[in-house]
């Protein structure tokens, strides 16, 4: 007669616990959490940066007139040169930020030096049929009047410019900070500063822009005020006409001869 095989049990097979399925979803739900607060983190970063590479600004630089040759014994710089014009104001936030400063800063990038030029908020522009003056377009169109007002402005100011940055009065603090490669400023705390940043500027584009000034020194750059002439609206405002062919010296755009 054939025995009955013994059977035993496998100690390799782990033992089906009553507390799997409960663990399982308490894994489960774990995961969802850190899901949620990823996605939430990342969203609120990307929000941060909506006036980034802003469209408006980069159309209205394809809007600027050429520059007026220099004249009167002057040349042009056989250098090159990038031009970024700062419009700084209270608040890109508000519903009507007020505009405190307009600023050009011109990079030689053959010599790696620059220098910023100080042009009163008061300038007076043509934009469309209208004589107004810079401050004035801020008042009446937002944030908007920053794309509106940058052709008429370039064009008073007769200085091409490449970039445009609208930022509150920290901007030179913030640029001294900044720094790469673009994932780490972007999952960095600059974010937060990138959020009071209104440009054509992409975020990489920015902060190479900043490191390429802190590379020069932002604390050794000079600043000089355009050179201006006063007059008065019909309205009785007074507002500044801006030597154009004086302020590119100042710039290092235009050259005397040697």
């Amino acid at each position: 007669m054939f025995r009955q095989r013994e059977r035993f049990e496998r100690i390799d097979v782990p033992t089906p616990s009553a507390l799997r399925n409960m663990v399982s979803l308490v894994v489960i739900g774990v995961v969802a959490v850190a899901t949620l607060i990823i996605c939430a983190r990342c969203w609120h970063k990307a929000n941060q940066m909506n006036y980034l590479n802003d469209s408006a600004l980069y159309d209205a630089l394809y809007e600027q007139a050429e520059v007026s040759a220099p004249s009167g014994g002057r040349e042009w710089s056989e250098n090159d040169h990038s031009n970024v014009l700062f419009f700084i104001v209270d608040d890109i936030h508000a519903d009507t930020p007020q505009l405190q400063a307009a600023q050009i800063l011109v990079r030689d990038v053959d010599a790696n030096t620059a220098v910023i030029a100080n042009i009163p908020i008061n300038t007076k522009l043509t934009v469309g049929e209208s004589t107004t003056f810079l401050s004035r377009v801020f008042e009446e169109h937002g944030l908007a009047g920053a794309s509106m007002a940058l052709a008429p402005f370039t064009d008073a100011a007769n200085v091409h410019v490449s970039h445009v940055i609208v930022a509150t009065d920290r901007i030179w603090s913030q640029l001294g900070t900044f720094e790469g490669p673009t994932l780490k400023a972007l999952l960095s705390k600059q974010t937060n500063d990138f959020d009071t940043i209104a440009s054509d500027f992409s975020t990489g584009e920015l902060v190479r822009f900043a490191e390429t000034l802190q590379a020069i020194g932002i604390e050794n750059i000079p600043q000089v005020d355009a050179p201006t002439n006063v007059e008065n609206l019909e309205d009785g405002s007074e507002v500044v006409t801006i030597d154009r062919q004086e302020l590119p010296i100042q710039l290092g755009i235009f050259v005397w001869p040697a």
